[in-house]
């Protein structure tokens, strides 16, 4: 039996990142991406990197992966370090990644009355530190309906930006190396983004023995139907299909 290895941030990286959260200063995502693997542990294959826009925006698409040992930060951190050696000197290289607004426990009344608050607040703090965008969990509750549209509202906004790049991992939640379906509205959200003018960049997120392996596709533009009824389900289905490809 392999033994998976445990991918650990570097203290000194962990203790400037957690400051600047705290204190709310602004950190490169891009930076800290490239800090977190330059001593080679973990030993990431990137397969595909050719593939990588060097000047044109796009739209990062993933599964959403992790497991005791692996965070899943570690998607985000592998990804946007390959955008440190693909794109050019003169384009920003940071990825604007989708994040939840915090953790919620639908059958676990203590968590949510405790650490949902807690992550609202380290999230947003985080967030605003990186240039990611926050979005109310899926489904977003009653009251979080207005909250969801703002974000989709700046995720547009910033996807018709010069060279801009967006991530998000359409699950939202794990479902092992093999992804499962997206929640609904997602499929909606792309389709806004790309016809903001991002083309979408399929990856596939896993492990092979003791490597992490990050494998980049062909980048496309998914085909949009007119109907709004069948508007979700079909670019959430092309895009999870293109995502399955670059899985082993």
């Amino acid at each position: 039996m392999t033994l998976r290895p445990n991918y650990r941030i570097p203290p000194r990286l962990a203790l400037q990142a957690g400051g600047a959260v705290l204190l709310g200063r602004p950190r490169s995502v891009l930076a800290d991406s490239l800090a977190a693997v330059a001593d080679g542990r973990p030993e990431i294959e990137f397969l595909g990197l050719e593939q990588i826009p060097s000047r044109a925006g796009c739209l990062v698409v993933c599964n959403h992966y992790s497991r005791s040992g692996f965070g899943a930060w570690w998607i985000g951190l592998g990804i946007s370090a390959a955008f440190g050696v693909r794109r050019d000197p003169d384009v920003e290289a940071d990825i604007h990644w989708v994040m939840t607004s915090a953790w919620t426990f639908p059958d676990e009344r203590w968590k949510n009355a405790l650490v949902t608050p807690l992550t609202r607040v380290l999230f947003s703090r985080v967030a605003a530190c990186y240039g990611f965008i926050i979005m109310p969990p899926m489904p977003p509750a009653p009251h979080e309906v207005g909250e969801r549209a703002m974000a989709v509202l700046r995720a547009i906004r910033l996807a018709k930006g010069e060279g801009i790049c967006i991530g998000l991992a359409p699950e939202g939640r794990d479902n092992g190396q093999q992804p499962g379906d997206p929640p609904e509205g997602v499929g909606e959200f792309i389709a806004h983004l790309c016809k903001a003018g991002l083309v979408v960049l399929p990856v596939g997120v896993s492990e092979s023995g003791e490597k992490y392996v990050i494998s980049f596709g062909t980048v496309f533009s998914p085909v949009i139907p007119e109907k709004r009824s069948e508007r979700d389900t079909q670019v959430a289905a092309q895009v999870m299909s293109a995502i399955k490809k670059q899985l082993p």
